[in-house]
């Protein structure tokens, strides 16, 4: 790979959601993965598979979760299930094959690979997204933390050259590397711990233990500051999304701001580059 295409988008990085319907926008597009780990994921607007449907020309959604699938198709979606470690049970050629955040839940890239090879179009483009495994906040969290923070259902990391490496052993190559806008902060996951533990699936907290001395004493106090400073909306989506656990959200939060306070002027002093800014790229990659 041209390393200045490694380069290129730094600078100008998007949302997953741009990039890709910027590509899928008119196409005939297949999304392999298109659940997403769970059918409530369509009623997100950040769904992909909903993303691609709102432009594309016409979408066909795979996936291996087969009652997940079913439940998408009872509501109308064009959605089969298939696992990409095999042939799909699909016959016809595809604008744009789209593999968002699945390449690195594979135990083997061959039938991936092999399947986009077939179902890709002369011309066609596959898009695969994927974590950088230099995402600066990833690397630090395990420094700060001597820990390792990673969904349970990962099995690798791989970056933009080794997948075009990957992609060249199967006729296909890096037309494009696209950096994406979204990104976690270490307040997100650095009170992962006894107390408390991140499900890495959906992002949402599980409390493991009862609340501190400190914890009681505090949380009336953020209470009454959030109260009075939070539009009423606001505060009433707040309550309805964590229900039970709203306080200790709350206690968990004001953390969060107190360690990222402390982080901003600490990485000041740690060398960084703008590759350690992104958590997430797509490739864009073609036939040779």
């Amino acid at each position: 790979m041209n390393t200045e295409m490694l380069r290129k988008n730094l600078q100008k990085p998007k949302s997953r959601r741009d990039i890709v319907q910027e590509l899928c926008r008119g196409k005939n597009v297949l999304d392999i993965g298109c659940v997403h780990h769970e059918v409530e994921n369509a009623d997100s607007a950040n769904w992909l598979h909903g993303n691609i449907i709102e432009v594309a020309a016409s979408t066909l959604g795979v996936d291996y979760l087969e009652d997940e699938v079913k439940k998408l198709a009872s509501r109308g979606y064009r959605v089969i299930a298939g696992d990409v470690n095999y042939p799909l049970p699909i016959h016809q050629k595809f604008d744009v094959i789209v593999i968002g955040n699945l390449i690195e839940h594979l135990s083997s890239f061959t039938g991936l690979m092999e399947n986009i090879n077939r179902l890709l179009a002369e011309d066609g483009v596959a898009l695969i997204s994927t974590a950088n495994p230099f995402f600066r906040e990833q690397y630090f969290y395990s420094a700060l933390k001597n820990d390792i923070i990673v969904n349970p259902e990962h099995t690798c990391w791989i970056d933009p050259i080794t997948l075009d490496v990957l992609s060249r052993r199967f006729g296909l190559v890096t037309a494009e590397v696209l950096w994406v806008k979204e990104k976690w902060r270490i307040s997100d996951a650095y009170f992962n711990g006894n107390d408390q533990t991140l499900d890495t699936f959906n992002g949402r907290w599980i409390f493991l233990s009862p609340q501190s001395l400190l914890e009681r004493i505090v949380t009336p106090f953020i209470k009454l500051v959030f109260r009075a400073t939070v539009h009423s909306e606001k505060i009433i989506l707040f309550e309805s999304r964590y229900k039970e656990d709203a306080d200790r959200m709350l206690y968990l939060k004001l953390k969060g701001l107190v360690l990222e306070a402390w982080w901003r002027l600490r990485r000041l002093s740690i060398p960084s580059s703008d590759i350690n800014e992104h958590e997430l790229y797509v490739s864009v990659l073609k036939r040779t």
